[in-house]
């Protein structure tokens, strides 16, 4: 071999071995880069023990599956979502990923100043607008004007929730009366059961939700689904009036059932949680209050749960309810990457095997998946997932009123507690709630 042979050789070795070396290098920065994870912090309000070792596994094997996004969970109270939240994303330093509460003060008040995404390619690409009923998802819908319930999707939720009768079997055949089908028919039980010495309906006002969502449920009992449209409009701040013939008999009907005396004694001074407790002790027949209570009163053979009676005449009545927060993507997600990623985590937490996972845990997923696994020994799950069902399939889910002004849920709760006090008339609370809601509509236009 020559000289020149030998340096041409040395340099072909040379070339190789810089080329190897830079393969290496390229292959050492691909490793790198794949495994500098997509890291995103989340913020959710599941605290129920049930609820957080559903989400925990839920993470762990959204984990396992996409290796490259590490979920940084954060549990928090519901009022941390409201002004807490939109503080940290004021500031820049908040979760990119947060359950959101839907109406004008909180979502609506985050899409105004930009601190939401839209999730509208996301919704196409992952089928959610196929999964979910336009009645879910336009809960979560706000339009570059403002408007509630119509524009761009920025949220989507896990759970779902109906306000419906929870029923005492026991008390019902020891009373011999049938479980009610209509008001009437619930109104004739109560007395029934109010002559025979037990308390007919639990309730706790302390708190004031439970008595809004009393009033609101025998509200939406008289309206057809098919005749729902004035409602929507009403939640949807598209216009109307409080001043609505059916809400005024849902108020003289509560008022009612607290002049016969109806309500479990002391009432007033009893929280929700307080309320359901006694409720699940065995203390009242009836419990009007919505599914998130599913897994307290699971181990009570006795406990049942209902469609809520409907009113005189009406074959698909509206039940009060919705979901519960919604996920949605937070303007921290600075880059694709993360919005991406960001995405894919709360599809997952929409999926059906989350679905699956929630029933197992005995809580109501958003989802009306056919081929959802109901555990065969949760009677009261299996029971509200049939109402569940049944009330997608005919378009009937109704509204939380409070969702109507960003001050409506002071504005009930005060003016139910009131009522009930014998401090309120009827058509007064009613032109109170209506006053609340022009006002507010007046604010909108400026």
């Amino acid at each position: 071999m020559s000289s020149s042979s030998v340096r041409s050789s040395q340099f072909r070795t040379s070339v190789r071995l810089l080329s190897r070396l830079i393969a290496a290098g390229a292959l050492v920065g691909c490793m790198a880069q794949s495994a500098r994870a997509v890291t995103l912090n989340e913020w959710d309000i599941y605290n129920y023990p049930q609820q957080t070792a559903a989400v925990d596994e839920g993470i762990k094997e959204f984990s396992e599956k996409n290796p490259g996004i590490v979920i940084n969970r954060s549990v928090h109270s519901f009022e941390d979502t409201r002004i807490p939240l939109k503080l940290a994303l004021t500031a820049g330093d908040g979760p990119q990923i947060a359950q959101v509460n839907q109406g004008g003060g909180d979502m609506g008040s985050l899409v105004k100043d930009k601190l939401l995404l839209p999730l509208d390619s996301y919704a196409s690409s992952y089928g959610w607008t196929q999964r979910f009923p336009d009645s879910i998802l336009k809960r979560n819908r706000w339009s570059d004007k403002g408007d509630f319930g119509s524009g761009k999707l920025y949220g989507i939720a896990s759970l779902g929730e109906m306000v419906g009768l929870y029923y005492n079997k026991a008390l019902l055949d020891k009373a011999g009366i049938a479980v009610p089908k209509t008001l009437p028919e619930l109104e004739s039980a109560m007395a029934k059961l109010k002559e025979q010495g037990v308390a007919p309906m639990m309730l706790g006002l302390l708190d004031g939700n439970m008595g809004q969502q009393m009033l609101s449920t025998l509200w939406q009992a008289q309206i057809d689904s098919k005749d729902r449209k004035k409602l929507d409009d009403l939640i949807y701040d598209v216009g109307g009036t409080f001043k609505d013939e059916q809400l005024t008999k849902a108020g003289e009907m509560m008022k009612g059932w607290n002049d016969k005396g109806y309500f479990f004694p002391g009432f007033q001074g009893i929280g929700n949680d307080d309320a359901a407790t006694l409720f699940q002790n065995g203390q009242s027949a009836f419990l009007i209050s919505g599914t998130w209570y599913l897994g307290q009163f699971k181990d009570n053979k006795d406990i049942h749960f209902a469609a809520m009676p409907a009113g005189k005449g009406v074959q698909h009545a509206l039940m009060v309810g919705g979901t519960d927060l919604a996920f949605s993507v937070t303007s921290t997600a600075k880059d694709k990457t993360q919005q991406d990623a960001s995405a894919k985590f709360i599809d997952y937490m929409v999926s059906d095997t989350m679905a699956d996972r929630w029933l197992k845990a005995g809580f109501l997923p958003a989802s009306s998946s056919k081929n959802a696994q109901v555990p065969a020994d949760n009677v009261l799950l299996k029971e509200a997932w049939q109402v569940w069902l049944t009330l997608n399939e005919n378009d009937g889910l109704g509204h939380y009123v409070d969702w109507a002004t960003p001050t409506m849920n002071a504005e009930l709760n005060q003016n139910v507690q009131l009522l009930l006090g014998g401090r309120q008339t009827v058509d007064k609370m009613v032109t109170n709630f209506d006053d609340n809601y022009q006002r507010y509509l007046k604010s909108m236009k400026h």
